[in-house]
């Protein structure tokens, strides 16, 4: 296995040099050749030729580098398209945007994922980014800890993406036939998404294929949300912690995996029973992010942060992530396990389970009250010496 590093670029110079850099502090396997493609999307802005002048000055001492140029627009969703073509001539590829920093062991990572999971049908690709968050409701997702360095779920990201030849092969066939659109397996947040957004289709693809991605744990790639597209101005929130050495990771076969989720973050259910055999044996779904409508659901039994009329079994919430209180079968009243037709649904029910769920995401992250107030006397007083500053300058 050894992928292309393909770097798509479009009209942001100081970004597409930050990323080259990192590439350039990363490690790759010794007596093998790299192979770099840059490709550079049409543009006709000044920044442009600066971008195309930067690519050309890089150097990469670890193998052939190629630089693509467009000869037309193509948006992101055809440039994403065009670049992951390029795996039928290298096996594989790892596609990263220009806003992208990378770890430096990012390319080990790609390599051993793609080898490791190439003969299995269920893995869709590979994402490098540690996901801390529910892209849906905005809090923090931790996948519960079951001894390995990855986890699985039924949702690409945007941060680093990796497939290996057949895998891309797999999702060009299925969009050259199908669309994406509303689907039981989805949240109807996508239905909002821009028409320039490549990620609804490849999620579509798979929900309806019935597979997943596998993410790091710890991110091989960090976003610095420059202006661009998407972004209007710059944004710190896909900032997060990354990799330092270099190893063998420790990836688990999909059937040994525990931490498996579906394309609302939430737990398999199979995996969350094997942690939690006091649970029935009878199937229920998983509704702990309180996202989920009667319509995603497919068996008469639900566990849930919603209020509830009657409960078959309630647990509490204390513990990271939710589910661990369920694992742990934490005595409380926030949790329940009921019948679907014994949860409430209603919007205003939604919202007071969000509410809760809100608080205890960010509790242990938020400040006490007597450090708040030193905080805001600090700035208070701050404030006060700029001001006397410039008043005895003048």
């Amino acid at each position: 296995m050894n992928p292309a590093v393909v770097v798509i670029a479009y009209n942001r110079p100081a970004a597409l040099r930050r990323l080259l850099d990192s590439l350039e502090r990363a490690t790759y396997p010794e007596g093998e050749t790299t192979p770099l493609i840059i490709s550079i999307d049409r543009g006709e802005e000044p920044a442009a030729s600066e971008v195309l002048s930067r690519a050309e000055a890089f150097e990469w001492r670890f193998g052939p580098k190629q630089i693509i140029r467009q000869p037309s627009r193509l948006g992101l969703v055809a440039h994403f398209q065009a670049c992951g073509r390029l795996s039928a001539e290298h096996g594989g590829v790892i596609i990263l945007e220009d806003d992208l920093t990378v770890a430096p062991p990012f390319y080990s990572f790609a390599v051993q994922a793609l080898a490791k999971y190439e003969e299995d049908e269920r893995i869709g690709g590979v994402c490098l980014y540690g996901l801390w968050f529910n892209g849906f409701t905005q809090e923090p997702f931790s996948p519960i800890e079951d001894g390995s360095d990855a986890f699985f779920l039924k949702l690409p990201y945007t941060q680093g993406l990796a497939f290996t030849a057949s895998q891309w092969r797999a999702f060009d066939e299925w969009s050259q036939r199908n669309k994406a659109g509303p689907h039981p397996g989805l949240p109807s947040q996508f239905l909002r998404f821009e028409a320039d957004e490549w990620f609804p289709e490849l999620a579509y693809y798979l929900v309806a294929r019935r597979k997943l991605f596998c993410f790091p744990r710890v991110s091989l790639t960090a976003g610095w949300g420059d202006a661009g597209a998407h972004f209007a101005g710059g944004t710190s929130w896909f900032q997060t912690p990354l990799q330092a050495g270099d190893r063998r990771f420790q990836l688990p076969e999909l059937d040994d995996a525990v931490a498996v989720y579906d394309a609302f973050y939430e737990i398999e259910p199979g995996k969350l029973r094997r942690l939690a055999t006091h649970l029935p044996p009878h199937g229920f779904d998983v509704d702990l992010n309180a996202t989920k409508r009667p319509a995603n659901l497919h068996r008469d039994y639900v566990l849930t942060t919603r209020l509830v009329r009657q409960a078959v079994a309630t647990f509490g919430l204390e513990m990271y992530p939710p589910e661990a209180n369920v694992a742990q079968a934490v005595a409380g009243s926030q949790i329940s396990l009921a019948l679907r037709e014994d949860v409430n649904w209603d919007l205003w029910a939604g919202v007071e389970a969000r509410r809760r769920l809100h608080a205890h995401a960010w509790s242990r992250n938020r400040p006490s009250r007597r450090r708040s107030a030193l905080f805001a006397a600090a700035e208070v007083v701050q404030t006060a010496r700029r001001w006397w500053s410039q008043r005895t300058a003048k």
